[in-house]
């Protein structure tokens, strides 16, 4: 069961339909000048899950209406959910079961138990993928059929679906800042912080629970806080090191226990604190607040992705994670490597994240084609495209695409292809032989210096939104490549755009030179008084240079202008 696309209506700025495609993207980065809506579509997906109804005060949840309309529509958003048969059935009576307690002894139970049983019967009716709506004026969820139309059901259905899927997890920048002292409260009232923490106990040792520790007598209490502790500074130790931050072998974190009669009644409470060793070996104790930006950010990051009370006891994959700005107060470095842990997420995950920073949209790392524009049509309405179909103007000083022009270490100015269509070949000599025969063909030839490079100028290509057709020989290494570039732009790219030389014949490959036939060669040769050994290169340059070009190549006999025309037709330019 996964979630595999999402659809926002009426969400404060978004008019919509707005859809996300997370089965398509398991990365998704959003980029967007200030204001252009890029944390409402993060806001708008974090209140599909009514498990998140109470994160930060529920202001995703409750102040969702659309503030650009005198009458707004309640705000709606759905999900595209892929399920089995089976797992519906399981759903479906699950959901029967909190039905008929709800509906007890009303008039609605007869109706309800006919609807049960007219679900069941519904197999050749059963859609992929199903919807699933919430609407968040009324809060209340309904699956989007004709089919199983039973109001109350339907409703108790589509929330029981709702609870077996993945979760939605929101990182932003951390205004929720640790306590220095988090009280431990009953397990039915705890909240926040110490529900992180009971996770990290958890996964120390599956036996302990913070909750356990005012009873525990104080030796082993001791012995139970010093083993979390342990855990918790081997994971930090561990992410620290990956990401740079500073000297981790200075730091340490401790966690104290103590209690204290609080009007009459003994409270307990946990106490964390960063512990700081100078060169004379003197420890010095801060509150984690009082660190830097960049490490509070980091700390905070670190504890929700590793000990996050929600992912407790279920599968750690397929989790959406939104991500609002990451890494803001981090270093240039610490960011480059945020970036590729961001990416290594989404190999199990869905990753969607908000960023004005080149550093997280490094195109070694994060495929261009992923990128997503937040912007505002002329209504003032919040829209999102692929990079690849933005209509705005990307040549807009410090506009929504500074940072790919950042990221990609260009200047705005510093490509001047124009608007046709670009075919980006391996090296010069394919420079020079394609752009002898292109004929009256509106494309541009463009070199890249080698096989494995023309993956950046794909890259250069989607981002200058130029049309565009990657073509690599038919060998080993231009196979290799190609199979690259398809991993790191995915096959939708792939097909439309990526080439290798056709075959030509019994031929097991076929490079530049096979376009060729000996033939042509040889009149190339004579007419332009070359030795009978010059190589290839060095003909073909002499060929793209000669002021004879044109009548040289119209009086070839062989098979060369044909093979050509087959290389050109392979790359579907019409």
């Amino acid at each position: 069961m996964k979630y595999k696309k999402f659809i926002i209506k009426n969400y404060r700025g978004i008019g919509g339909p707005l859809s996300i495609d997370i089965e398509r993207d398991p990365l998704i980065p959003i980029i967007g000048v200030n204001e252009s809506g890029k944390t409402t579509i993060l806001h708008a997906i974090l209140a599909f899950d009514h498990i998140n109804d109470k994160q930060d005060g529920g202001l995703h949840i409750n102040d969702a209406s659309n503030l650009y309309k005198s009458s707004p529509l309640h705000p709606i958003v759905a999900a595209e959910i892929e399920l089995s048969w089976s797992e519906f059935l399981g759903c479906l009576e699950e959901a029967y079961q909190e039905a008929r307690k709800a509906h007890a002894g009303k008039q609605t139970y007869e109706v309800l138990e006919q609807a049960f049983n007219s679900y069941k019967r519904k197999k050749k009716f059963f859609q992929q993928p199903l919807i699933v709506e919430r609407d968040l004026g009324s809060h209340a969820y309904s699956i989007r059929s004709d089919v199983f139309s039973n109001v109350h059901l339907n409703s108790q259905l589509a929330k029981t679906i709702i609870g077996y899927l993945p979760y939605i997890l929101y990182f932003d920048d951390f205004r929720d800042s640790i306590e220095d002292e988090i009280e431990i409260v009953s397990e039915t009232d705890a909240k926040g912080w110490l529900l992180i923490i009971e996770q990290l106990f958890r996964k120390t040792d599956k036996e302990f629970s913070v909750f356990d520790l005012p009873q525990l007598e104080e030796r082993r209490r001791k012995g139970v806080i010093s083993k979390v502790q342990k855990y918790l500074n081997d994971t930090l130790t561990r992410q620290w090191q990956d990401f740079q931050l500073e000297d981790i072998n200075a730091l340490n974190i401790s966690i104290d226990f103590n209690d204290r009669e609080v009007s009459d009644a003994k409270r307990f409470f946990l106490k964390l604190d960063v512990v700081e060793t100078d060169s004379k070996g003197d420890q010095h104790f801060f509150f984690i607040r009082n660190r830097s930006k960049g490490f509070f950010w980091f700390f905070n990051f670190v504890m929700k992705l590793e000990f996050n009370p929600k992912l407790a006891g279920s599968a750690s994959y397929n989790a959406i994670y939104l991500l609002d700005e990451p890494g803001s107060y981090l270093h240039a470095s610490a960011q480059q490597k945020l970036c590729k842990k961001l990416r290594a997420l989404s190999n199990d995950n869905r990753v969607i994240y908000c960023t004005h920073s080149h550093y997280l949209l490094d195109p070694e790392v994060i495929p261009i084609n992923r990128i997503n524009i937040a912007d505002k049509d002329n209504d003032g309405s919040i829209t999102l495209c692929p990079i690849t179909s933005y209509t705005g103007d990307v040549l807009q000083k410090r506009g929504a695409f500074q940072p790919v022009w950042d990221a990609l270490q260009i200047k705005p100015f510093s490509l001047e292809i124009g608007r046709d269509l670009v075919i980006l070949v391996e090296g010069i000599c394919d420079y020079y032989a394609f752009e002898c025969f292109k004929g009256d063909r509106n494309v541009r030839i463009m070199p890249s210096v080698g096989a494995t490079s023309i993956q950046y100028f794909i890259s250069l290509m989607i981002a200058w939104h130029v049309d565009y057709r990657a073509l690599w020989d038919n060998d080993k290494e231009g196979i290799d490549a190609r199979r690259k570039a398809v991993s790191h732009f995915g096959k939708n790219e792939a097909d439309e755009k990526f080439f290798l030389l056709p075959k030509l014949g019994s031929r097991r490959k076929t490079i530049l030179e096979d376009l060729f036939d000996p033939v042509d060669m040889k009149l190339l040769k004579d007419a332009l008084n070359l030795p009978s050994n010059c190589s290839f290169d060095k003909v073909i340059a002499a060929l793209y240079y000669s002021q004879h070009r044109k009548k040289l190549i119209e009086s070839f006999t062989g098979g060369t202008l044909g093979r050509f025309k087959i290389a050109f037709d392979s790359l579907k330019l019409n």
